[in-house]
């Protein structure tokens, strides 16, 4: 009954003009900027985080020498909070949230934090501007049923 429900939503939602495409190639944007930057952020503290011991010396709340928060770069500011850390771009008002799971690929998609990713993205901004995150994780949701990207499994 769920899934017929969801069906008939997004059946609704695409005669609105919801573009899969554009909304892929958002998922492989966010998924690959939010990659490069953690690799960033082991390299700032010189860690390679395709080695577990060091990903789990970057992530550990008990490891003194790598602060919660920071500056990546002159750019990019870091906050680790929960199971993710939270990227924002200073210049361009940039949001990128990566959940620290499966490293080192990472790419788990949590509708909220795509939704704050496409809504500072001017690439994107107009594709969201009517959505919220529950309409945004139904398109998701179908983005992986009709394997356009691939689920990362938590």
């Amino acid at each position: 009954m769920i899934k017929k429900w969801i069906h008939n939503l997004l059946k609704k939602e695409e005669n609105n003009n919801i573009n899969l495409d554009v909304f892929q190639e958002a998922i492989i944007d966010y998924r690959q900027e939010g990659k490069e930057l953690m690799f960033k952020l082991g390299e700032k503290y010189g860690l390679n985080i395709e080695i577990k011991e060091d990903y789990e010396k970057l992530i550990s709340r008990s490891n003194k020498n790598i602060p919660r928060r920071g500056e990546l770069s002159k750019r990019w500011n870091y906050s680790f909070h929960g199971g993710e850390c939270g990227f924002y771009n200073k210049k361009h008002q940039k949001q990128v949230e990566v959940v620290l799971i499966n490293p080192p690929e990472f790419g788990h998609i949590d509708s909220w934090f795509l939704l704050s990713y496409m809504q500072s993205i001017d690439k994107y901004k107009s594709e969201v501007s009517e959505m919220d995150w529950q309409k945004l994780k139904l398109v998701v949701e179908k983005l992986y049923s009709n394997g356009k990207i691939k689920k990362v499994i938590e």
